[in-house]
């Protein structure tokens, strides 16, 4: 499965500890990133009113240390969706090595509510077209 967004990225001296390694955090912010990135390329916004992506499951794996100034790539891709959640595989590469690994289930709430909703016809139609996701 091809990446659904693929980026680089220069590892900046406030996304490490004091020792100069990347902190744990500074890899579910990337992820955040991506997954902003993706919810607006579906044709969604972030508005109090209108539908909103939750992160109802996050499972990160830390592979292999990364350091300050490392150049290195990050990808979301979307193997599957349901009714009302998708879910996000992000990834770390330094080369051809993966650093990180996590998986994501998203699921698309009313934000005036904070009820499940079924994914938007409209992003649907590119989460399974354009992003390959498959229907569970």
């Amino acid at each position: 499965m091809s990446p659904a967004i693929t980026r680089r990225h220069r590892v900046r001296w406030c996304e490490c500890d004091m020792f100069g390694h990347v902190n744990h955090t500074a890899y579910l912010l990337w992820c955040e990133d991506l997954r902003v990135a993706h919810w607006e390329s579906l044709g969604q916004s972030f508005c109090p009113g209108g539908v909103g992506p939750v992160v109802a499951r996050l499972e990160a794996r830390y592979l292999a240390p990364l350091a300050y100034g490392e150049e290195v790539t990050l990808t979301l891709s979307v193997p599957s969706l349901r009714r009302s959640s998708f879910v996000h595989d992000y990834a770390v590469w330094r080369g051809e090595q993966q650093v990180f690994a996590c998986r994501a289930v998203v699921v698309c709430v009313d934000n005036a509510t904070g009820r499940p909703i079924p994914i938007p016809p409209e992003a649907r139609a590119l989460l399974t077209g354009r992003d390959g996701a498959l229907a569970e």
